[in-house]
Protein backbone atom coordinates (compact mmCIF):
# COMPACT_ATOMS: atom_id res chain seq x y z
CA UNK A 1 0.00 0.00 0.00
CA UNK A 2 2.81 2.20 0.80
CA UNK A 3 4.69 1.50 -2.30
CA UNK A 4 1.73 2.43 -4.27
CA UNK A 5 0.71 5.78 -2.24
CA UNK A 6 5.12 6.88 -2.95
CA UNK A 7 4.33 5.83 -6.84
CA UNK A 8 1.43 7.48 -7.36
CA UNK A 9 3.07 10.56 -5.40
CA UNK A 10 5.09 10.93 -8.41
CA UNK A 11 3.29 9.75 -11.02
CA UNK A 12 2.20 12.59 -13.81
CA UNK A 13 -1.35 11.84 -14.43
CA UNK A 14 -2.44 11.01 -10.99
CA UNK A 15 -0.60 14.76 -10.32
CA UNK A 16 -2.16 17.02 -13.06
CA UNK A 17 -5.74 14.77 -11.51
CA UNK A 18 -5.17 16.41 -8.01
CA UNK A 19 -4.48 19.83 -9.57
CA UNK A 20 -8.03 19.48 -11.28
CA UNK A 21 -9.52 18.50 -8.89
CA UNK A 22 -8.33 20.83 -6.34
CA UNK A 23 -10.03 23.37 -8.49
CA UNK A 24 -13.16 22.08 -9.27
CA UNK A 25 -13.45 21.54 -5.44
CA UNK A 26 -12.89 25.33 -5.03
CA UNK A 27 -15.00 26.35 -7.86
CA UNK A 28 -17.90 23.99 -6.40
CA UNK A 29 -17.70 25.24 -2.89
CA UNK A 30 -17.69 28.91 -3.67
CA UNK A 31 -20.96 30.24 -3.61
CA UNK A 32 -21.40 28.07 0.21
CA UNK A 33 -19.76 30.87 1.54
CA UNK A 34 -19.59 34.40 1.04
CA UNK A 35 -18.90 34.99 -2.86
CA UNK A 36 -15.03 34.79 -3.45
CA UNK A 37 -15.88 34.90 -7.02
CA UNK A 38 -17.29 38.13 -6.48
CA UNK A 39 -14.47 40.67 -8.66
CA UNK A 40 -15.14 37.99 -11.65
CA UNK A 41 -18.38 37.79 -11.26
CA UNK A 42 -18.95 41.87 -10.70
CA UNK A 43 -16.01 43.87 -10.82
CA UNK A 44 -13.85 41.88 -14.01
CA UNK A 45 -17.00 41.50 -16.02
CA UNK A 46 -17.55 44.96 -15.42
CA UNK A 47 -14.36 46.13 -16.73
CA UNK A 48 -14.94 44.17 -19.49
CA UNK A 49 -18.64 45.13 -20.17
CA UNK A 50 -17.76 49.26 -19.65
CA UNK A 51 -14.60 49.09 -22.20
CA UNK A 52 -16.71 47.06 -24.89
CA UNK A 53 -19.13 50.17 -24.54
CA UNK A 54 -17.21 52.69 -24.35
CA UNK A 55 -14.78 51.83 -26.97
CA UNK A 56 -11.59 52.32 -24.53
CA UNK A 57 -9.00 49.81 -22.83
CA UNK A 58 -8.61 50.89 -18.87
CA UNK A 59 -4.98 52.08 -18.24
CA UNK A 60 -4.28 52.74 -21.64
CA UNK A 61 -7.10 55.48 -22.71
CA UNK A 62 -7.48 55.98 -18.64
CA UNK A 63 -6.05 55.74 -15.47
CA UNK A 64 -6.15 52.02 -13.90
CA UNK A 65 -5.16 50.83 -10.40
CA UNK A 66 -3.55 47.67 -12.64
CA UNK A 67 -0.73 47.76 -15.27
CA UNK A 68 -2.82 47.63 -18.45
CA UNK A 69 -1.54 44.02 -18.79
CA UNK A 70 -3.01 42.73 -16.47
CA UNK A 71 -6.60 43.08 -18.57
CA UNK A 72 -5.45 40.70 -20.65
CA UNK A 73 -6.61 37.26 -18.91
CA UNK A 74 -9.78 39.20 -18.71
CA UNK A 75 -10.67 39.69 -22.54
CA UNK A 76 -9.55 36.14 -23.23
CA UNK A 77 -12.09 35.08 -20.28
CA UNK A 78 -14.30 37.07 -22.24
CA UNK A 79 -13.44 35.29 -25.41
CA UNK A 80 -14.30 31.50 -23.90
CA UNK A 81 -17.45 33.05 -22.02
CA UNK A 82 -19.96 32.62 -24.15
CA UNK A 83 -21.98 35.22 -22.38
CA UNK A 84 -21.06 34.38 -19.07
CA UNK A 85 -17.96 36.11 -17.99
CA UNK A 86 -17.69 33.85 -14.99
CA UNK A 87 -17.41 30.78 -16.78
CA UNK A 88 -14.91 31.86 -19.27
CA UNK A 89 -13.04 33.13 -16.33
CA UNK A 90 -13.38 29.57 -14.84
CA UNK A 91 -12.15 28.15 -18.00
CA UNK A 92 -9.53 29.78 -18.30
CA UNK A 93 -8.22 29.54 -15.03
CA UNK A 94 -8.35 26.48 -14.72
CA UNK A 95 -6.68 25.23 -18.16
CA UNK A 96 -4.27 27.48 -17.55
CA UNK A 97 -3.04 25.91 -14.04
CA UNK A 98 -3.36 23.11 -15.43
CA UNK A 99 -0.84 23.53 -18.29
CA UNK A 100 1.54 25.08 -15.72
CA UNK A 101 1.62 22.12 -13.98
CA UNK A 102 2.37 19.62 -17.06
CA UNK A 103 5.30 22.19 -18.13
CA UNK A 104 6.77 22.02 -14.28
CA UNK A 105 7.34 18.41 -14.60
CA UNK A 106 8.36 18.39 -18.08
CA UNK A 107 5.81 16.55 -19.64
CA UNK A 108 6.16 13.54 -17.21
CA UNK A 109 10.21 13.72 -18.01
CA UNK A 110 10.75 15.95 -14.96
CA UNK A 111 8.86 14.37 -12.11
CA UNK A 112 11.79 14.77 -9.67
CA UNK A 113 9.90 18.37 -9.15
CA UNK A 114 6.65 16.49 -7.76
CA UNK A 115 7.31 18.21 -4.09
CA UNK A 116 6.84 21.61 -5.52
CA UNK A 117 3.54 21.19 -7.98
CA UNK A 118 2.23 19.27 -4.82
CA UNK A 119 2.84 22.37 -2.58
CA UNK A 120 1.59 24.44 -5.53
CA UNK A 121 -1.48 22.05 -5.21
CA UNK A 122 -1.89 22.63 -1.64
CA UNK A 123 -1.39 25.99 -1.38
CA UNK A 124 -3.82 26.66 -4.32
CA UNK A 125 -6.45 24.76 -2.62
CA UNK A 126 -5.38 25.94 0.94
CA UNK A 127 -5.81 29.75 -0.20
CA UNK A 128 -9.19 28.82 -1.06
CA UNK A 129 -11.94 30.07 -4.37
CA UNK A 130 -10.11 33.45 -4.39
CA UNK A 131 -6.88 30.98 -5.32
CA UNK A 132 -8.57 31.04 -8.74
CA UNK A 133 -10.59 33.97 -8.74
CA UNK A 134 -8.26 37.27 -8.73
CA UNK A 135 -5.60 38.25 -11.22
CA UNK A 136 -2.73 36.72 -9.03
CA UNK A 137 -3.50 33.46 -10.75
CA UNK A 138 -1.93 34.82 -13.70
CA UNK A 139 1.02 36.18 -12.11
CA UNK A 140 1.79 33.21 -10.44
CA UNK A 141 1.89 31.10 -13.66
CA UNK A 142 4.03 33.45 -14.92
CA UNK A 143 6.04 33.83 -11.83
CA UNK A 144 6.34 29.51 -11.69
CA UNK A 145 7.36 29.79 -15.43
CA UNK A 146 10.44 31.77 -14.64
CA UNK A 147 11.18 30.38 -11.49
CA UNK A 148 11.81 27.06 -14.14
CA UNK A 149 13.75 28.94 -16.37
CA UNK A 150 16.22 30.87 -14.08
CA UNK A 151 17.00 26.75 -12.71
CA UNK A 152 17.77 25.62 -16.22
CA UNK A 153 19.94 28.94 -16.21
CA UNK A 154 18.07 30.79 -19.10
CA UNK A 155 18.24 33.89 -17.62
CA UNK A 156 16.82 35.99 -20.49
CA UNK A 157 13.82 33.89 -20.61
CA UNK A 158 13.67 34.19 -16.64
CA UNK A 159 13.44 37.94 -16.96
CA UNK A 160 10.94 38.03 -19.64
CA UNK A 161 8.30 36.25 -17.71
CA UNK A 162 9.30 37.98 -14.37
CA UNK A 163 8.82 41.41 -15.81
CA UNK A 164 5.59 40.05 -17.50
CA UNK A 165 4.26 38.67 -14.45
CA UNK A 166 5.19 42.36 -12.34
CA UNK A 167 2.84 44.05 -15.36
CA UNK A 168 0.01 41.78 -14.33
CA UNK A 169 0.94 42.38 -10.21
CA UNK A 170 3.87 43.98 -9.00
CA UNK A 171 4.66 42.13 -6.18
CA UNK A 172 7.35 39.53 -8.67
CA UNK A 173 9.19 42.96 -8.95
CA UNK A 174 10.88 41.29 -6.00
CA UNK A 175 12.29 38.32 -8.07
CA UNK A 176 14.03 41.17 -10.44
CA UNK A 177 15.43 42.78 -7.89
CA UNK A 178 16.64 39.27 -6.54
CA UNK A 179 17.98 38.94 -10.46
CA UNK A 180 19.93 42.08 -10.32
CA UNK A 181 21.89 41.00 -7.41
CA UNK A 182 22.82 37.40 -8.79
CA UNK A 183 22.82 37.31 -12.10
CA UNK A 184 26.46 38.06 -13.00
CA UNK A 185 25.86 39.34 -16.68
CA UNK A 186 23.93 42.54 -15.58
CA UNK A 187 24.76 44.07 -18.94
CA UNK A 188 22.66 41.57 -20.37
CA UNK A 189 20.04 41.69 -17.50
CA UNK A 190 19.54 45.13 -18.07
CA UNK A 191 19.13 45.32 -21.64
CA UNK A 192 16.70 42.06 -21.31
CA UNK A 193 14.33 43.88 -18.97
CA UNK A 194 14.74 47.15 -21.10
CA UNK A 195 13.65 45.44 -24.17
CA UNK A 196 10.82 43.64 -22.24
CA UNK A 197 9.76 46.82 -21.03
CA UNK A 198 9.94 49.15 -23.68
CA UNK A 199 7.85 46.16 -25.63
CA UNK A 200 5.34 46.52 -23.05
CA UNK A 201 5.12 49.96 -23.26
CA UNK A 202 5.39 50.28 -26.98
CA UNK A 203 2.54 48.14 -27.44
CA UNK A 204 0.47 50.37 -25.03
CA UNK A 205 1.40 53.26 -27.26
CA UNK A 206 0.10 51.32 -30.13
CA UNK A 207 -3.34 50.35 -28.66
CA UNK A 208 -4.15 54.21 -27.71
CA UNK A 209 -2.45 54.75 -24.50
CA UNK A 210 -0.05 57.46 -23.26
CA UNK A 211 2.95 57.32 -21.09
CA UNK A 212 0.43 58.85 -17.72
CA UNK A 213 -1.63 56.15 -17.84
CA UNK A 214 0.49 53.28 -18.56
CA UNK A 215 2.38 54.36 -15.23
CA UNK A 216 -1.03 55.41 -13.91
CA UNK A 217 -1.23 51.81 -11.28
CA UNK A 218 2.03 53.13 -9.44
CA UNK A 219 0.48 55.97 -7.74
CA UNK A 220 -3.28 55.15 -7.70
CA UNK A 221 -2.97 53.74 -4.60
CA UNK A 222 -0.70 56.10 -2.53
CA UNK A 223 -3.42 57.77 -0.51
CA UNK A 224 -5.21 55.33 0.85
CA UNK A 225 -5.84 54.23 4.23
CA UNK A 226 -4.79 50.61 6.01
CA UNK A 227 -6.66 47.48 5.06
CA UNK A 228 -8.16 45.56 7.58
CA UNK A 229 -6.11 42.51 5.90
CA UNK A 230 -3.20 43.89 6.11
CA UNK A 231 -0.30 43.13 8.48
CA UNK A 232 0.03 46.03 9.81
CA UNK A 233 -3.47 46.63 10.89
CA UNK A 234 -2.14 44.01 13.72
CA UNK A 235 -1.83 47.26 15.33
CA UNK A 236 -5.87 48.06 15.35
CA UNK A 237 -7.18 44.74 15.57
CA UNK A 238 -5.54 44.17 18.77
CA UNK A 239 -6.78 47.46 19.80
CA UNK A 240 -10.52 46.88 18.33
CA UNK A 241 -10.31 43.51 20.93
CA UNK A 242 -8.73 44.93 23.82
CA UNK A 243 -12.47 47.49 23.31
CA UNK A 244 -9.81 50.67 22.99
CA UNK A 245 -11.87 53.82 22.00
CA UNK A 246 -11.77 55.08 18.42
CA UNK A 247 -10.44 51.68 16.93
CA UNK A 248 -12.53 50.08 14.83
CA UNK A 249 -13.23 48.58 10.76
CA UNK A 250 -14.87 50.18 8.79
CA UNK A 251 -15.96 50.16 4.64
CA UNK A 252 -14.39 53.01 2.33
CA UNK A 253 -16.98 53.36 -0.32
CA UNK A 254 -14.14 55.49 -2.86
CA UNK A 255 -12.01 52.69 -2.71
CA UNK A 256 -14.95 49.70 -2.03
CA UNK A 257 -12.49 48.82 0.71
CA UNK A 258 -12.69 47.52 4.51
CA UNK A 259 -10.23 49.41 6.48
CA UNK A 260 -9.25 49.86 10.43
CA UNK A 261 -9.26 53.50 11.69
CA UNK A 262 -8.10 54.62 15.03
CA UNK A 263 -5.03 56.65 16.78
CA UNK A 264 -2.11 57.11 14.49
CA UNK A 265 -4.01 55.62 11.15
CA UNK A 266 -3.13 57.82 8.68
CA UNK A 267 0.15 59.30 10.32
CA UNK A 268 1.42 55.27 9.77
CA UNK A 269 -0.08 54.96 6.05
CA UNK A 270 1.62 58.02 5.19
CA UNK A 271 5.08 56.77 5.37
CA UNK A 272 4.11 53.04 4.76
CA UNK A 273 5.64 52.98 1.12
CA UNK A 274 8.54 54.55 2.73
CA UNK A 275 8.90 51.91 4.95
CA UNK A 276 8.24 48.88 2.84
CA UNK A 277 11.01 50.71 0.16
CA UNK A 278 13.61 50.24 2.93
CA UNK A 279 12.99 46.87 4.01
CA UNK A 280 13.92 46.21 0.33
CA UNK A 281 17.53 48.76 0.87
CA UNK A 282 17.53 46.34 3.44
CA UNK A 283 17.05 43.27 1.95
CA UNK A 284 19.01 44.07 -1.39
CA UNK A 285 22.04 45.19 0.77
CA UNK A 286 22.05 41.74 2.64
CA UNK A 287 22.18 39.74 -0.71
CA UNK A 288 24.78 41.90 -1.95
CA UNK A 289 27.05 41.04 0.79
CA UNK A 290 26.11 37.46 0.64
CA UNK A 291 27.07 37.28 -2.95
CA UNK A 292 29.92 39.12 -2.18
CA UNK A 293 31.32 35.92 -0.32
CA UNK A 294 30.43 33.80 -3.14
CA UNK A 295 27.09 31.66 -2.21
CA UNK A 296 25.66 29.48 -4.48
CA UNK A 297 23.35 31.55 -6.84
CA UNK A 298 20.32 29.95 -6.63
CA UNK A 299 20.06 29.44 -2.43
CA UNK A 300 20.86 33.55 -2.64
CA UNK A 301 17.86 33.93 -5.29
CA UNK A 302 15.98 32.01 -3.41
CA UNK A 303 16.08 33.93 0.38
CA UNK A 304 16.47 37.60 -1.41
CA UNK A 305 13.44 36.57 -3.52
CA UNK A 306 11.13 35.38 -0.75
CA UNK A 307 12.57 38.08 1.44
CA UNK A 308 11.39 40.69 -0.97
CA UNK A 309 8.15 39.41 -1.39
CA UNK A 310 7.60 39.67 1.71
CA UNK A 311 9.31 43.03 2.40
CA UNK A 312 6.43 43.80 -0.45
CA UNK A 313 3.27 41.60 1.87
CA UNK A 314 4.15 42.87 5.14
CA UNK A 315 5.07 46.39 5.04
CA UNK A 316 1.85 46.64 2.26
CA UNK A 317 -1.09 48.63 3.13
CA UNK A 318 -3.19 46.25 1.59
CA UNK A 319 -3.38 42.55 2.44
CA UNK A 320 -5.54 41.10 0.78
CA UNK A 321 -6.24 37.42 0.70
CA UNK A 322 -4.65 36.32 -2.20
CA UNK A 323 -1.67 38.25 -1.55
CA UNK A 324 -0.91 34.89 -0.28
CA UNK A 325 -0.08 33.94 -3.69
CA UNK A 326 2.47 36.39 -3.92
CA UNK A 327 4.55 34.49 -1.07
CA UNK A 328 3.67 30.96 -3.09
CA UNK A 329 6.02 32.01 -6.62
CA UNK A 330 9.23 32.37 -4.29
CA UNK A 331 8.42 29.54 -2.03
CA UNK A 332 8.27 27.14 -4.97
CA UNK A 333 11.77 28.33 -6.05
CA UNK A 334 12.99 27.41 -3.06
CA UNK A 335 11.86 24.05 -3.29
CA UNK A 336 12.96 23.17 -6.81
CA UNK A 337 16.35 24.91 -5.82
CA UNK A 338 16.37 22.21 -2.83
CA UNK A 339 17.03 25.49 -0.42
CA UNK A 340 18.84 24.36 3.14
CA UNK A 341 16.79 25.23 5.67
CA UNK A 342 13.33 25.40 3.61
CA UNK A 343 11.21 23.03 5.24
CA UNK A 344 10.50 25.86 8.07
CA UNK A 345 9.15 28.36 5.02
CA UNK A 346 7.31 25.50 3.27
CA UNK A 347 4.84 24.19 6.37
CA UNK A 348 4.54 27.62 7.69
CA UNK A 349 3.24 28.74 4.05
CA UNK A 350 0.86 26.06 4.24
CA UNK A 351 -0.63 27.01 7.60
CA UNK A 352 -1.34 30.91 6.15
CA UNK A 353 -2.78 29.51 3.46
CA UNK A 354 -5.08 27.56 5.34
CA UNK A 355 -5.59 30.65 7.73
CA UNK A 356 -6.35 32.35 4.12
CA UNK A 357 -9.35 30.59 3.13
CA UNK A 358 -10.72 30.63 6.88
CA UNK A 359 -10.13 34.53 7.35
CA UNK A 360 -11.75 34.88 3.46
CA UNK A 361 -15.09 33.87 2.89
CA UNK A 362 -15.84 31.64 5.71
CA UNK A 363 -15.23 33.81 8.82
CA UNK A 364 -14.90 37.42 6.50
CA UNK A 365 -18.09 38.39 8.62
CA UNK A 366 -16.68 37.89 12.30
CA UNK A 367 -13.29 39.79 10.73
CA UNK A 368 -15.68 42.86 9.64
CA UNK A 369 -17.69 42.95 12.67
CA UNK A 370 -14.46 42.56 15.07
CA UNK A 371 -15.84 39.08 16.39
CA UNK A 372 -12.51 37.94 18.40
CA UNK A 373 -12.78 34.47 16.41
CA UNK A 374 -12.23 36.46 13.11
CA UNK A 375 -9.94 39.14 14.40
CA UNK A 376 -7.93 36.15 16.15
CA UNK A 377 -7.67 34.62 12.64
CA UNK A 378 -6.59 37.28 10.78
CA UNK A 379 -3.74 38.55 13.38
CA UNK A 380 -2.40 34.56 13.63
CA UNK A 381 -2.16 35.09 9.87
CA UNK A 382 -0.83 37.93 9.72
CA UNK A 383 1.80 37.31 12.66
CA UNK A 384 2.57 33.98 10.54
CA UNK A 385 3.78 35.92 7.57
CA UNK A 386 5.84 38.15 9.97
CA UNK A 387 7.21 35.00 11.48
CA UNK A 388 8.58 34.05 7.75
CA UNK A 389 9.52 37.67 6.63
CA UNK A 390 12.11 37.62 10.07
CA UNK A 391 13.19 34.03 9.56
CA UNK A 392 13.98 34.90 5.84
CA UNK A 393 16.22 37.98 6.80
CA UNK A 394 18.02 35.68 9.54
CA UNK A 395 18.83 33.42 6.71
CA UNK A 396 20.25 35.93 4.87
CA UNK A 397 22.34 37.60 7.80
CA UNK A 398 23.34 33.90 8.11
CA UNK A 399 24.59 33.44 4.60
CA UNK A 400 26.24 36.82 4.90
CA UNK A 401 28.29 35.53 7.85
CA UNK A 402 28.88 32.16 6.90
CA UNK A 403 31.85 31.86 4.49
CA UNK A 404 33.20 35.31 6.07
CA UNK A 405 33.82 33.28 9.23
CA UNK A 406 35.68 30.54 7.42
CA UNK A 407 37.99 32.47 5.48
CA UNK A 408 38.94 34.24 8.57
CA UNK A 409 39.68 30.80 10.13
CA UNK A 410 41.33 30.01 7.03
CA UNK A 411 43.60 32.98 7.72
CA UNK A 412 44.34 32.27 10.88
Amino acid sequence: MKLRLAAAVKNFWFILLAALVAQLILISVSTVTGDPLGDVRYTYDAWITNMLQGNYLLGLKDPWVYPYVAQAPMWVAQFFSGGDFLSGWVLLTVNANMLLFAYLLGWGTKLERYKAAWFLIGCIFLCGPVSVGRLEVFSLIFTVLACVAFLENKDSRAIQFFNLATWIKVSPMAALAASVIVIKDKKKLILNLAIATLAIVLIGFALGGNLSNIFSFVGMQSGRGIQVESSVAILWLVQILLGVPGSKVYYDDKILTFQVSGFGVTELASVMTLIQFAALAITLWLGYRANKIGHDRNTLFAWIFLTATLDLLVFNKVGSPQYELWIVGAVVFGILAKTENWRFVVWLTLITSALSWLIFPVFYGEVLDSKPLGVILLILRNLGVIIILVYANLQLVRLGKKRLASSRKAQL
